[in-house]
């Protein structure tokens, strides 16, 4: 876990042991959606094509992975959301941590 990610559990769990609530869950998504992005930017295949040079990941279970764990944290936020606005927005709030999180800023 990065240290971004261990402070923003500390920041939203609610009690000592907390690893479930949708907050700390989408942290710790977000925790691992950034390794594997990490694990896949330097693992690129590259692919001479005659008309254009095509990348691509080179480690299809790892992309797999990534798009599972998206979708999870996807649905985490929909949630989030529905269920418990106002931990959305406080996370939406947060400047410094929002592109961690995977949040687009509302503006944009």
């Amino acid at each position: 876990m990065t240290l971004k990610a261990k402070e923003l559990t500390e920041k939203y769990r609610l009690h000592e042991k907390d690893t479930g609530s949708t907050a700390v869950q989408i942290i710790l998504l977000s925790s691992q959606i950034q390794k594997l992005v990490e694990h896949g930017n330097r693992n690129r295949k590259v692919n001479f094509n005659k008309k254009r040079k095509k990348e691509r990941w080179k480690d299809v279970p790892a992309k797999r992975a990534l798009l599972e764990k998206n979708a999870r944290r996807r649905r985490f936020y929909q949630y989030l959301v529905k269920n418990n606005s106002e931990i959305f927005q406080k996370l939406q709030s947060e400047k410094d941590s929002a592109r961690f999180l995977g949040i687009k800023d509302k503006n944009a």
